[in-house]
């Protein structure tokens, strides 16, 4: 029963010949709480975001709401240009949320669940081995007990044949429980070297997507960040700094208002993307031309 089954688990395993299969239940165990405890962590990272997201969106729709209120032409198309631009990151940090719970959320959740079945697997087996410790010692007992009706001086005929049954009886089931555990103990070792295979390239897999897609994520809010930087500098002669009681910087220090992304890659770095993350960075961020101007003056 499943009382019976929670008592015997919480005893100290049987003793096991094979050391590959008693060093992989801790080993599993360790995954399956690891591995549940992540996909919770990611479940509440995905709520947040997505209210992050609907927080951004609000926030974008107020900062449009200034614009017809506001007399200064140039600082109204800010307003508007930048509640709309808010309002865009705010749809990115959904769509992230969403991406996050497909790419590392659902595959934490099945390893887990895939990783249980494994680790109550291997109990099964701990508990076959409990059996046949149990029928061994039972085989010895009655072993015993015929040894001593030999030596005894008078035996009755109905005690040997009960004692005589009861050993073969016992023999019987302990090679039974022998066999089957032998059985199980063999495709145990080969199955659970295909799952730690299995596992461990699936979990890097879904790990190395999450990446992809986060670096996809943050360099399109960052291109679409960077869109409204002309808008911004062009509130008034001062390049928009004039209400933050600044002057215009010289033309030689003024920051390039460049892309700093494109399909070649990050322009402050020189160092050329990799195909398979720019797969569709290149259809979402402006081309950076081969021309641009000082590619240290776009971090600034």
């Amino acid at each position: 029963t499943g009382v019976r089954r929670k008592i015997i688990k919480q005893f100290a395993p049987p003793p096991d010949d094979c050391e590959e299969l008693a060093s992989a239940r801790p080993v599993v165990k360790a995954f399956y709480l690891g591995a549940m405890d992540a996909g919770h962590k990611v479940d509440r990272l995905v709520k947040a975001r997505k209210g992050l997201g609907l927080a951004e969106s609000d926030f974008g729709v107020r900062i449009s709401g200034l614009a017809p209120q506001e007399q200064h032409s140039g600082l109204a198309n800010a307003y508007r240009k930048l509640g709309r631009t808010i309002q865009t990151v705010g749809d990115f940090q959904a769509a992230q949320g969403t991406a996050e719970a497909t790419t590392v959320g659902d595959p934490l959740a099945y390893h887990s669940d895939d990783a249980c079945i494994v680790k109550e697997t291997l109990t099964n087996r701990h508990i076959l081995m409990r059996e046949l410790g149990k029928a061994e010692e039972l085989s010895r007992k009655c072993v015993q007990n015929a040894d001593r009706l030999k030596v005894s001086g008078s035996v009755r005929r109905e005690k040997v044949d009960e004692a005589i049954g009861a050993m073969d009886e016992a023999r019987s089931n302990e090679l039974h429980l022998r066999a089957k555990t032998q059985r199980v103990t063999n495709n145990l070792v080969q199955e659970q070297r295909r799952w730690f295979g299995r596992t461990t390239n699936d979990v890097r897999g879904a790990l190395r997507e999450y990446v992809l897609r986060e670096i996809e994520a943050e360099r399109r809010t960052l291109a679409t960040l960077e869109s409204i930087r002309p808008d911004i500098r062009a509130i008034d002669s001062s390049g928009g700094l004039s209400r933050l009681g600044r002057e215009s910087h010289p033309a030689a220090r003024r920051a390039s208002l460049a892309q700093s992304q494109g399909p070649k890659g990050d322009a402050w770095s020189g160092v050329p993307r990799r195909p398979d993350v720019s797969r569709s960075v290149s259809g979402i961020m402006p081309p950076v031309g081969e021309d641009d101007e000082d590619e240290n003056s776009a971090v600034r």
